[in-house]
């Protein structure tokens, strides 16, 4: 069973040294697919952990690329850049799961260079049809659901559903993109011409009236070693993430799933870290979506937690050893930071406030630009304190 994480005084520098110590660094580089935030911030503990590492994206500007002298140029649907990309890695993961996955499939087989997540289960997860199909497979709880192919399976649904449905994009759909709420006639009839736009098609979920957002990541390397991180509140505002808090108190029935989550991994023999959004309704806990990647719901762990999930993450993939991750502090919170405008961003960093920005060159309306952390006696007060810390910010 794995137990909630206990709090310790300062791990963070004695587990860097151990976590380099771990691992195990190779002639070839670690290849990051993608030149995000997330690839940004994956590269870093690369560095960290003593890891020649690789950035693969189309501009040498974007954030990952920034950060490597190592990157190369190439497109997610070229066959020729992936391939030599591919041939000059020792082991390859991704920052985003919407990429070609028969593609990537076709291209590790032929260099021989793994790819962690595999290929063929970010194909299964990245598609939420299969991905709603493995929740139920597994037996975690979930909204039930229709695979929504023409106008009449949309009619249906919402029938059977009872006049209450989200609509969602099976491919390609993220922070609201791609999500329809339709709870009467009228929302319904302007769902339906969106069905013909789209080739990959849609499901209808149940309308769930859920009390919270909650969330919570879990990593399981090629070692077998697994962790599950604390479980956290969430807060989104436009269908993007705004904060999280947590962690959140332990009860039987977060333990279960988070149990029976570490289960599902083993079972389908998953490496590196996932993300598990979770409904908090009158009657449990439901999980909405899975994220084959790091998740912005976890980007505290990289000041709150002995072990982040971006190195938790990189030591999955290159199957070295990691201990369960120690607070660092009794409350936590973190504060995405979105962009206003177009203005150039400023600010004055307030006192005990952990900034991560992203080095994006274009400041846009709700774009993440960076996050920051805070630490507190307990999750409320960090809150607080990250929330009265915004004001700081001109993004």
């Amino acid at each position: 069973m794995t137990h909630p994480p206990k709090i310790v005084k300062d791990l963070g520098h004695k587990q860097s040294e151990t976590m380099a110590k771990r691992a195990q660094v190779k002639t070839k580089p670690f290849g990051i697919l993608g030149g995000g935030q997330l690839a940004r911030m994956l590269a870093l503990k690369c560095h960290e952990l003593g890891l020649p590492v690789a950035i693969y994206s189309s501009n040498e500007e974007d954030p990952a690329a920034q950060v490597v002298k190592d990157w190369r140029r190439g497109a997610l649907d070229s066959k020729k850049a992936l391939t030599d990309f591919l041939k000059s890695c020792s082991v390859v993961t991704f920052e985003s799961e919407f990429m070609n996955a028969d593609l990537l499939t076709e291209l590790s087989k032929k260099t021989g260079t793994q790819i962690f997540p595999s290929p063929k289960l970010m194909g299964a997860l990245q598609d939420r049809l299969t991905q709603k199909m493995l929740l139920r497979h597994h037996g975690l709880p979930t909204s039930p659901f229709h695979n929504v192919k023409d106008r009449e399976a949309a009619v249906l649904a919402f029938d059977d559903f009872k006049g209450e449905a989200v609509f969602k994009k099976r491919r390609f759909g993220y922070d609201g993109y791609g999500t329809f709420i339709v709870r009467d006639a009228v929302a319904l009839a302007n769902f339906l011409p969106q069905i013909a736009k789209d080739e990959h098609g849609f499901i209808a979920e149940k309308f769930v009236p859920f009390k919270r957002e909650l969330a919570f990541i879990a990593a399981r390397s090629r070692s077998q070693d697994i962790v599950r991180f604390p479980f956290v509140e969430t807060r989104q505002e436009n269908s993007r993430c705004l904060w999280v808090k947590g962690p959140l108190k332990p009860s039987p029935k977060l333990e279960k799933l988070g149990a029976k989550t570490e289960t599902f991994l083993k079972a389908i023999d998953y490496v590196g870290v996932m993300g598990v959004e979770l409904f908090e309704t009158d009657d449990g806990y439901l999980v909405n979506e899975l994220a084959p990647r790091v998740h912005n719901s976890a980007h505290y762990s990289l000041d709150a937690l002995s072990l982040d999930q971006f190195s938790a993450h990189v030591l999955s993939v290159i199957g070295a050893h990691f201990d369960q991750p120690q607070l660092l502090a009794k409350g936590f919170a973190m504060m995405n930071l979105l962009g206003q405008g177009s203005q150039e961003p400023r600010w004055k960093l307030p006192r005990n406030v952990h900034l991560h920005w992203y080095g994006k060159t274009e400041n846009r309306s709700g774009r993440k630009m960076g996050h920051y952390n805070v630490l507190a006696s307990s999750p409320s007060k960090a809150l607080a304190l990250a929330k009265k810390a915004r004001s700081s910010f001109d993004v």
